[in-house]
């Protein structure tokens, strides 16, 4: 029985928990809703995450099955995308200083980047790249360029979008929107490989699903463009001065409700003691 008890807690604990998430992450949902440079910004990240996910993942499923690479050689592309992604990670900031870029523009000179690599795997279907005998993703060893031009752009792009969704987040509310901000990025990353598999499934190769990635990255360049900061930033401290104040009334209004609880509760006992005294 004492087991029954702990197991029937825990669930009911676990119940609690779980439903005060959601109910966290759709109030923070509807208050992004609300932020104009936020809610474009989101939408451009979910686009964004998805064609990341599926850029990757079709390299590896490309790189298996058309070049006909092996284990090792598929983990030395890996170890090479995620050691430019490093390098990317400390370069991109020195060349946004050197040109002056501001932040979403650096944004789209990562994603015309990342362009490259279904750009290049399109070339192999251009009859005179395919009498070259490489060139388009022919061989194995292109592939590794466009790695490490995958790795350079990622280290740039997770930096950089992480930052940019930090400059519109209302002061005080950092944690709660950065969890949509991950929770927007794992939620889009099963679209467009669902997509890919539909299109090998009819084409019957991984090739002209390169004309899929080519439009994903291009999608987010013009709604990362207009997203105006200074705006959004103007836009989340209003929201927040808002939230801050919500939170104070309703603070008050549950502290006068304890209160008037508490009278209750005091009136109750003292008519149950008068009534006492009167009672022979």
């Amino acid at each position: 029985m004492a087991n029954l008890h702990i197991g029937s807690s825990a669930i009911r604990a676990l119940h609690i928990y779980v439903s005060f998430a959601w109910r966290s992450l759709w109030a923070t949902i509807k208050t992004a809703a609300k932020l104009r440079e936020m809610r474009i910004f989101l939408i451009s990240w979910f686009l964004l995450s998805d064609a990341i996910a599926t850029v990757s993942g079709t390299a590896i499923l490309f790189a298996r099955t058309e070049l006909h690479m092996g284990t090792v050689s598929v983990a030395v592309l890996s170890i090479t995308a995620t050691s430019s992604g490093i390098v990317g990670a400390l370069i991109w900031p020195r060349i946004s200083e050197r040109f002056h870029w501001s932040t979403n523009r650096t944004i789209i000179v990562c994603l015309l980047l990342m362009e490259i690599i279904p750009v290049y795997g399109l070339l192999g279907f251009l009859p005179f790249v395919k009498s070259w005998g490489f060139g388009g993703l022919q061989q194995g060893w292109e592939i590794y360029p466009l790695g490490f031009i995958h790795g350079f752009v990622m280290g740039g792009l997770s930096s950089y979008c992480r930052a940019f969704v930090g400059e519109l987040i209302p002061p005080g509310h950092e944690a709660a929107f950065f969890a949509l901000y991950a929770v927007t990025d794992k939620g889009s990353s099963a679209i467009g490989p669902a997509v890919v598999g539909v299109i090998v499934d009819h084409t019957g190769g991984i090739r002209p699903a390169f004309w899929f990635l080519l439009v994903m990255i291009a999608l987010p360049v013009p709604l990362i463009w207009m997203v105006d900061v200074e705006r959004g930033k103007k836009d989340a401290v209003k929201m927040s001065e808002i939230m801050n104040r919500d939170s104070s009334e309703a603070y008050v209004m549950q502290d006068r409700r304890e209160e008037m609880e508490d009278e209750g509760e005091e009136e109750g006992q003292g008519l149950l003691t008068t009534h006492d005294h009167a009672s022979p």
